[in-house]
């Protein structure tokens, strides 16, 4: 009964970030320690454009991510570790303070921002869409079509570079879910006003 109570609190919450007219701010931190800017900081305009085109304002700041911040933070490392799966380009992880930490494996991005000069300016910030929408939605999952699928395509490239590749509605609705429950567990009364409204 209790989880069920729980969920439905949740449901009420991400209800309730849907139904706001205004983006959701959300605060995403490049490490300034390795080569996080240099990789992928010219992909941070489109990143932000094709958030804001579902509701979402990221505000980019260079360096680590704070303690006892609930945010997203992005630093690479030079090489997949072994047990990183198979064309995966970064992992999150969540920290003791709520906040998210991406792990970007430098060799991989490199490769393939190489392998498709023809998406230079736009290669960056679809990558960058791509990992923190993962780290938004707090899932492990790939869609069939559309940003988050697990390989794009030729016609997916096509897209980029026309600024048309997008998420999926799904994707969509679960970034929205994702980060209204983020922000439930840091704003409690956000979580008793989705109570109450249960009533």
């Amino acid at each position: 009964m209790k989880l069920r109570a729980t969920a439905l609190i949740l449901a009420a919450v991400a209800s309730l970030s849907f139904g706001q007219s205004r983006p959701v701010a959300i605060d995403v931190y490049m490490s300034g320690r390795d080569a996080s800017d240099q990789l992928l900081g010219p992909g941070t305009p489109m990143a932000s454009d094709i958030f804001k085109k579902i509701g979402v304002r990221l505000t980019w700041h260079r360096g680590e991510l704070p303690a006892g911040r609930s945010a997203f933070g992005i630093h690479t490392v030079e090489h997949a570790p072994a047990s990183a799966t198979p064309g995966a380009l970064a992992a999150s992880r969540l920290t003791d303070a709520a906040g998210v930490e991406i792990t970007v494996y430098q060799d991989r991005v490199q490769r393939f921002l190489d392998g498709h000069p023809s998406l230079t300016g736009v290669a960056a910030g679809y990558v960058l869409a791509h990992e923190l929408a993962h780290a938004m939605q707090g899932v492990a999952r790939h869609s069939e079509s559309g940003i988050l699928k697990a390989q794009w395509s030729g016609e997916d490239f096509t897209e980029m570079i026309y600024h048309k590749l997008v998420f999926t509605s799904y994707d969509v609705e679960l970034i929205h879910r994702g980060l209204a429950v983020r922000m439930a567990s840091r704003q409690p009364e956000a979580v008793t006003k989705a109570s109450e409204a249960l009533r």
